[in-house]
């Protein structure tokens, strides 16, 4: 009997089904005024000429529940290529049968075929349920780090006295 979930790389003509689960996941952390992407901006960065992130949908029995979103980064440290999961979101439907772990697993199988010796994420410390899962995974807490962002006027201003004319 075939497995009922299975995971594909995500194609050009999946883009408004990843654009509706990214507004899913966003809804459901309550974030969704954050979600600014665009149709334009999401081809031109996974399905482009020189895309920065990729995207692999799960499907239950065939039906779309779930996608993954990965990007590479480079350990200075290390010397080695590190895989970023951006995003791992089920469908609420889908929800409790193991197939986040049955993404992450698939995430760290791209790391090690990649040559990774890294596989990082982050999550919000008020996702209780996250924590908990990605515990349960033996994902080690990052301590040490406080992890910032710059966005918008303030990117803008920082940016300014630098751009190259």
């Amino acid at each position: 009997m075939a497995e009922p979930f299975s995971i594909r790389v995500a194609a050009g003509e999946d883009v408004e089904l990843i654009l509706q689960m990214i507004r899913e996941m966003a809804t459901a952390e309550q974030r969704q005024d954050a979600v600014t992407i665009t149709r334009p901006a999401l081809e031109r960065n996974v399905f482009g000429e020189r895309p920065i992130a990729e995207v692999f949908l799960g499907f239950w029995e065939g039906e779309p529940v779930a996608y993954l979103m990965l990007q590479m980064r480079f350990s200075s440290y290390a010397g080695d290529p590190i895989l970023c999961v951006e995003d791992v979101f089920v469908r609420a439907r889908a929800q409790g049968r193991g197939l986040g772990k049955k993404l992450m697993a698939y995430a760290a199988g791209v790391a090690r075929k990649r040559g990774c010796g890294t596989m990082n994420w982050s999550v919000g410390d008020w996702n209780t349920p996250a924590l908990v899962f990605y515990d349960r995974l033996q994902g080690v807490r990052e301590k040490g780090r406080v992890h910032y962002e710059l966005r918008g006027a303030d990117l803008a201003g920082l940016a300014a006295p630098s751009v190259p004319t």
